[in-house]
């Protein structure tokens, strides 16, 4: 009996054993398929290349190591604006080796437990010991649950920088998690940086205090990423000791987006005088979902109070909607991104790039009856305040009319309602007329240049023009300045409150007229001949 006994025990003993040491393996291959996942995400990133990777599984721990960079065109849209010490950090690869424990006990009760580390290149390396000294720039960690899902943390350190130049960074740090689920079908983030306050010597100073950024994604019927994300910036400080020049080319967003050849007199240009911004609060969330093929969009920006000089604006609040958008198109816009992140392209060239898609593969944007809406706009300024709402919409457009405005604008539907202070539309008008004329500096500082004259003339003319409109019922004009309007656009007409608005055809009138006298001129000659 006690034989029995023991031959029992020794043969539960060796079972146990045979389970406990087979369990490591199971967790391995269950690591190595949460990983694959990971890896392919990696590979579909619009910000990443993978350039190599190696996977070499053991019984009780396994090693992944893969080769990694930022996407060409992602550098060098935003190379203008780096310092070249970021800039050979940014350029370089990055070797990621993943050292994996396989569970149950690794590090904890889990399946597995994934401790990465990054190598630089020399270059890379001794810029980022200038920053963070001994320190570990990057620490992650992933731990792998028993059902295939788990949780990556994030750090990075802070540090305290300073160059003779006179620039300095004090950067806080970071922290932050993603939840992911098996198969990594959705996945859940939120990282903090409590501040960054960054001194570019006697040029100005950037201060960013307590940022949040946050996501809930997953995967939709059509393998669009949806969900949902969140920005929240608690203060953005920036303040500049010399004027800053500007030149907005709205010309090249309204030849995108229409085809349209329009001049460059449009684009709002001229200088930002030295100053100060502060803006508190800043928020921006999204939220995406499909149901049948069709995907929905939403998209609001706000911000408390931004205080420019001696001027204070705010609240902000836009909230902007897409509606009955095909999914197809959007994966197709995604893929071309995709594409042009992988390759050295030229701003035209990625315009192009984009409008051919826009007009072919993703064409059913326009085509599946999508409808555009302005669900908020309400901004306070100092000159009163602004509120917009109303929405435009796309009926029945085939891809030929994407080639004819005419045609798309026929199939247009847009409803809108403006209130604008007087006063605003005042400035606007001075702003882009200064950006047209010079002074002579002399004359200006002598008082002989006349701007203030200018400007008066200009203002003068806005109200005129306000005055005439709204005297033909095409907007109303309170006694306290506020324009008020509504604008309603179908089958290529639009009214302004209701009734039909044709702009004079000055330059056609003008180019008939030299066409006729030209005409007339030719007529003694040739009979004289």
């Amino acid at each position: 009996m006690k034989k029995k006994l023991v031959a029992g025990l020794a043969g539960l003993a060796a079972a146990a054993a045979a389970v406990v040491g087979g369990l490591p393996y199971y967790f391995g291959k269950q690591a190595e398929t949460v990983l694959d996942g990971q890896y392919r995400l990696l590979q579909e990133s619009s910000f990443v290349t993978v350039e190599s990777r190696i996977y070499e599984r053991g019984w009780f721990s396994s090693t992944e190591t893969m080769q990694v960079r930022l996407k060409p065109t992602l550098l060098n849209n935003a190379a203008a604006y780096l310092p070249d010490n970021l800039k050979t950090v940014l350029s370089e690869p990055v070797t990621v080796v993943n050292r994996i424990q396989h569970g149950p006990f690794a590090g904890g009760f889990a399946a597995a437990k994934v401790e990465s580390e990054f190598r630089y290149r020399a270059e890379s390396e001794k810029v980022l010991k200038r920053f963070f000294g001994d320190k570990t720039p990057v620490s992650l960690t992933n731990t792998i649950g028993f059902g295939g899902s788990g949780r990556l943390n994030l750090s990075i350190p802070a540090f305290d920088y300073d160059e003779l130049s006179g620039i300095a960074l004090n950067w806080k740090g970071l922290e932050g998690q993603t939840d992911y689920t098996s198969g990594w079908q959705s996945y859940k983030s939120g990282y903090t940086a409590p501040g960054l306050h960054v001194k570019l010597a006697d040029k100005g100073d950037i201060v960013l205090e307590n940022l949040h950024i946050g996501s809930d994604t997953y995967d939709s019927p059509s393998k669009l990423a949806v969900g949902s994300s969140s920005f929240k910036l608690n203060r953005l400080a920036l303040q500049w000791q010399e004027g800053l020049d500007y030149n907005i080319k709205l010309n090249e967003l309204v030849n995108l987006v229409t085809d349209l050849q329009i001049g460059a007199f449009i684009n709002p240009t001229g200088t930002v005088p030295p100053s100060k911004i502060t803006v508190e609060n800043l928020r921006f969330d999204t939220t995406m979902n499909e149901e049948g093929g069709w995907a929905s969009s939403e998209g609001r920006f706000r911000f408390d109070k931004l205080a420019y000089g001696n001027d204070t604006y705010g609240p902000l609040d836009i909230n902007v909607a897409a509606e009955h958008l095909e999914a197809a198109s959007l994966l197709a816009v995604k893929r071309k991104l995709a594409e042009i992140a992988s390759r050295n392209m030229s701003e035209d060239d990625i315009r192009t790039a984009l409008l051919h898609t826009a007009r072919n593969e993703a064409s059913g944007l326009f085509t599946g009856n999508p409808v555009i809406k302005i669900r908020t706009f309400d901004f306070a300024l100092p000159q009163g305040k602004i509120h917009a709402d109303g929405q435009i919409a796309f009926n029945g457009l085939t891809r030929g009319d994407l080639d004819d405005f005419a045609a798309m604008l026929k199939k247009t539907q847009a409803e809108f309602r403006f209130n604008v202070p007087e006063p605003l539309l005042e400035n606007m008008a001075v702003s882009q007329a200064r950006s047209l004329f010079t002074v002579n500096p002399e004359d200006e500082a002598e008082g002989t240049a006349a701007v203030d004259d200018i400007d008066e003339t200009l203002r003068l003319m806005v109200q005129s023009t306000v005055r005439n409109m709204a005297g033909q019922g095409f907007l109303t004009l309170d006694d306290s300045g506020n324009i008020a309007t509504h604008i309603d656009i179908a089958q290529g007409r639009m009214k302004l409150n209701g009734k039909v608005f044709e702009a004079e055809p000055e330059f056609d009138d003008l180019a008939d007229g030299a066409d006729a006298e030209a005409q007339t001129e030719s007529e003694p000659s040739a009979s004289g001949g």
